[in-house]
Protein backbone atom coordinates (compact mmCIF):
# COMPACT_ATOMS: atom_id res chain seq x y z
CA UNK A 1 0.00 0.00 0.00
CA UNK A 2 1.36 3.42 -1.19
CA UNK A 3 0.73 6.02 1.72
CA UNK A 4 0.71 9.90 1.26
CA UNK A 5 4.39 11.13 2.21
CA UNK A 6 3.38 14.31 4.35
CA UNK A 7 5.60 16.99 6.12
CA UNK A 8 5.34 15.17 9.45
CA UNK A 9 6.09 12.45 8.54
CA UNK A 10 9.57 13.60 6.60
CA UNK A 11 10.28 15.42 10.02
CA UNK A 12 9.63 12.48 11.91
CA UNK A 13 11.82 10.00 10.28
CA UNK A 14 14.76 12.99 9.84
CA UNK A 15 14.64 13.23 13.32
CA UNK A 16 14.79 9.43 14.20
CA UNK A 17 16.51 8.07 10.99
CA UNK A 18 20.34 7.46 11.16
CA UNK A 19 22.78 5.12 12.76
CA UNK A 20 23.27 5.54 16.37
CA UNK A 21 20.15 7.37 17.61
CA UNK A 22 18.23 5.42 20.10
CA UNK A 23 15.64 8.19 20.74
CA UNK A 24 12.04 7.82 22.91
CA UNK A 25 8.78 9.32 21.11
CA UNK A 26 9.03 12.10 23.87
CA UNK A 27 12.45 12.73 22.42
CA UNK A 28 11.22 12.85 18.94
CA UNK A 29 8.25 15.11 19.72
CA UNK A 30 10.12 17.33 21.49
CA UNK A 31 13.06 17.75 18.82
CA UNK A 32 10.47 18.00 16.02
CA UNK A 33 8.33 20.58 17.98
CA UNK A 34 11.42 22.55 17.67
CA UNK A 35 10.93 22.68 14.09
CA UNK A 36 7.19 22.30 13.81
CA UNK A 37 4.97 23.24 17.43
CA UNK A 38 1.66 21.88 15.31
CA UNK A 39 2.94 17.92 15.56
CA UNK A 40 1.26 16.28 18.79
CA UNK A 41 2.49 13.18 20.57
CA UNK A 42 -0.17 10.66 19.05
CA UNK A 43 0.97 11.67 15.44
CA UNK A 44 4.51 10.63 16.66
CA UNK A 45 3.68 7.19 17.93
CA UNK A 46 1.79 6.54 14.65
CA UNK A 47 4.19 6.97 12.95
CA UNK A 48 6.90 5.50 14.54
CA UNK A 49 4.80 2.38 14.63
CA UNK A 50 4.64 2.72 11.50
CA UNK A 51 7.96 3.18 10.44
CA UNK A 52 8.65 0.27 12.23
CA UNK A 53 6.38 -1.81 10.53
CA UNK A 54 7.99 -1.08 7.18
CA UNK A 55 11.22 -1.66 8.34
CA UNK A 56 12.50 2.25 8.31
CA UNK A 57 13.18 2.09 12.09
CA UNK A 58 13.51 -0.79 14.70
CA UNK A 59 12.24 -0.46 18.23
CA UNK A 60 14.03 -1.70 21.41
CA UNK A 61 12.90 -1.74 24.49
CA UNK A 62 14.35 -1.09 27.94
CA UNK A 63 13.37 -1.19 31.47
CA UNK A 64 10.25 -1.22 29.77
CA UNK A 65 10.74 2.01 27.44
CA UNK A 66 10.88 1.81 23.79
CA UNK A 67 13.67 3.40 22.17
CA UNK A 68 13.26 3.93 18.33
CA UNK A 69 16.50 3.14 16.46
CA UNK A 70 16.89 5.26 13.26
CA UNK A 71 19.60 1.75 11.92
CA UNK A 72 16.70 -0.34 9.93
CA UNK A 73 19.80 -2.63 9.52
CA UNK A 74 19.60 -5.80 12.09
CA UNK A 75 22.38 -5.11 14.65
CA UNK A 76 22.69 -5.94 18.32
CA UNK A 77 22.98 -3.40 21.20
CA UNK A 78 24.86 -2.68 24.56
CA UNK A 79 23.28 -0.62 27.03
CA UNK A 80 24.90 0.74 30.30
CA UNK A 81 23.40 -0.58 32.92
CA UNK A 82 24.66 2.88 34.94
CA UNK A 83 24.04 5.65 32.47
CA UNK A 84 21.35 4.12 30.53
CA UNK A 85 23.52 4.80 26.96
CA UNK A 86 22.51 2.46 24.00
CA UNK A 87 24.91 1.80 21.67
CA UNK A 88 25.12 -0.38 17.98
CA UNK A 89 27.41 -3.25 18.05
CA UNK A 90 28.50 -3.49 14.37
CA UNK A 91 29.44 -6.84 13.64
CA UNK A 92 28.56 -9.49 11.78
CA UNK A 93 24.86 -11.67 11.89
CA UNK A 94 25.28 -15.02 12.54
CA UNK A 95 22.58 -16.67 10.78
CA UNK A 96 23.58 -19.94 11.70
CA UNK A 97 21.79 -19.10 15.51
CA UNK A 98 18.75 -18.07 12.87
CA UNK A 99 18.90 -21.61 12.26
CA UNK A 100 19.53 -23.35 15.14
CA UNK A 101 16.60 -21.74 17.01
CA UNK A 102 14.36 -21.90 13.83
CA UNK A 103 14.87 -25.79 15.05
CA UNK A 104 13.87 -25.69 18.55
CA UNK A 105 10.24 -23.71 17.74
CA UNK A 106 9.54 -25.05 14.31
CA UNK A 107 8.34 -21.76 13.50
CA UNK A 108 9.73 -18.47 11.40
CA UNK A 109 11.88 -16.07 12.43
CA UNK A 110 11.59 -12.55 11.07
CA UNK A 111 14.14 -10.50 12.75
CA UNK A 112 16.18 -11.01 16.07
CA UNK A 113 18.32 -8.96 18.51
CA UNK A 114 20.59 -9.56 21.56
CA UNK A 115 20.99 -6.68 24.26
CA UNK A 116 24.09 -7.16 26.04
CA UNK A 117 24.15 -4.84 29.59
CA UNK A 118 27.27 -3.53 31.21
CA UNK A 119 29.08 -0.53 31.87
CA UNK A 120 30.14 1.81 29.05
CA UNK A 121 33.66 3.26 29.20
CA UNK A 122 32.35 6.26 30.61
CA UNK A 123 30.69 4.96 33.87
CA UNK A 124 34.14 2.96 34.39
CA UNK A 125 36.23 6.26 34.00
CA UNK A 126 33.91 7.94 36.72
CA UNK A 127 33.59 4.93 38.95
CA UNK A 128 37.75 4.44 38.89
CA UNK A 129 38.01 8.44 39.77
CA UNK A 130 35.74 7.73 43.41
CA UNK A 131 37.81 4.44 44.17
CA UNK A 132 41.20 6.25 43.73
Amino acid sequence: MNRRQTHQKELILKVVGGIGKHLTAEDVLHQVQEIDPSIGLATIYRNLGLFCKEGKIQKVLRDGICYYDGNPIPHDHFVCVQCGKIEDIHQSYNDSIDEKVLKSIKGTILRHSTTYEGYCSKCIKQEEKTWN
